[in-house]
């Protein structure tokens, strides 16, 4: 089969064997994966990943141990767990002590004609969801995870800083769900994306203070930005990872009692549920796909300023 791989300092698409099935894995066919920001820094150098990328998929299971599961048509969660250490057994899979991820960590993504995943990690896809909606399940439920997190019922309001995928897709997810969000971002034509009401669209930091104020930038500086804006006692919600250091100044956020929250995978069924009721359609920010033989020229579209959501189909 063919992968599109990172070595550690090339990336190549490569015919590599169709990875071999461990216990409670299925193996799915991948139809259609996005390139996300993550897959991005870590070419850039965020983590020491060698193999095939990609977390963000749609696909069909074509081997499983119980086989009413082959020929769906599924997602996954990304987080491999071993269901026996202090967090898994805390009900906190997400941190696992021993967990690999998708294309992230100890594992082979989703860049490739085929992949293995655990069966437990399992969502299936409704039929009124399209492959390009579902393939942003993943992102989506990554947005998702800050109202698992925040308690949104106390808070008339929020603000994102940065309107590129991941914030777009947080910003939707709050307003869809009745949040009022001011988006602060550098990209005006991005307001009418997501036809929802709620949202309101800024290219300069507003003058006054938010309860919830989510970092979604991926730059430093929109670390300091985001405290500038966060009221005292108010929460700052880190979605961003960074490939450069991050200085901090911890003075205000001690004096303003300052609640800080990192925030990173999400509930995929909820994600897909989302979509499938129509209170939102992601698959407006996708910009283009490409065959998978194409996979390096796509991550190069993928880093060029001004890009959404690039796709990689394998049909």
């Amino acid at each position: 089969m063919k992968a599109l791989q990172w070595n550690g300092s090339n990336l190549t698409v490569n015919d590599v064997a169709r990875p071999e099935l461990r216990h409670g894995e299925v193996l799915v066919r991948v139809v259609s994966a996005g390139i996300c920001n993550t897959d991005l820094e870590i070419i850039r150098g965020y983590y020491p990943f060698k193999g095939t990328l990609g977390h963000e998929f749609v696909g069909i299971i074509e081997q499983a141990p119980d086989t009413s599961l082959v020929g769906k048509r599924i997602v996954a969660d990304i987080n491999n767990v071993c269901q026996q250490c202090t967090m898994c057994q805390a009900g906190q899979p997400h941190h696992c002590l021993n967990r690999s991820a998708l294309g992230i960590k100890g594992k082979d993504g989703a860049f490739a004609e085929y992949l293995t995943t655990p069966a437990e990690n399992l969502v299936i896809v409704p039929d009124n969801v399209t492959n390009e909606q579902a393939v942003f399940a993943e992102p989506l439920a990554a947005a998702l995870e800050i109202q698992e997190q925040v308690d949104f019922s106390q808070y008339g309001e929020a603000a994102i800083i940065g309107d590129g995928k991941l914030g777009l897709l947080i910003c939707a997810g709050l307003a869809a769900n009745g949040v009022e969000t001011t988006l602060i971002g550098h990209h005006p034509e991005r307001q009418a994306l997501f036809k929802l009401p709620n949202i309101t669209y800024t290219q300069s930091l507003p003058a006054k203070l938010f309860p919830v104020v989510i970092e979604a930038t991926g730059n430093p500086s929109g670390f300091n930005n985001a405290l500038a804006l966060t009221q005292p006692r108010g929460t700052l919600v880190l979605k961003s990872t960074y490939s450069e250091p991050l200085v901090l100044n911890a003075g205000q956020i001690v004096v303003n009692e300052l609640t800080i929250v990192g925030s990173r995978c999400g509930p995929m069924d909820k994600a897909v549920a989302m979509i499938a009721a129509g209170k939102l359609d992601p698959s407006c920010m996708v910009t283009k796909s490409y065959p998978l033989d194409e996979g390096v020229k796509a991550v190069g579209r993928a880093q060029e300023k001004g890009t959404l959501k690039i796709l990689l189909s394998m049909d």
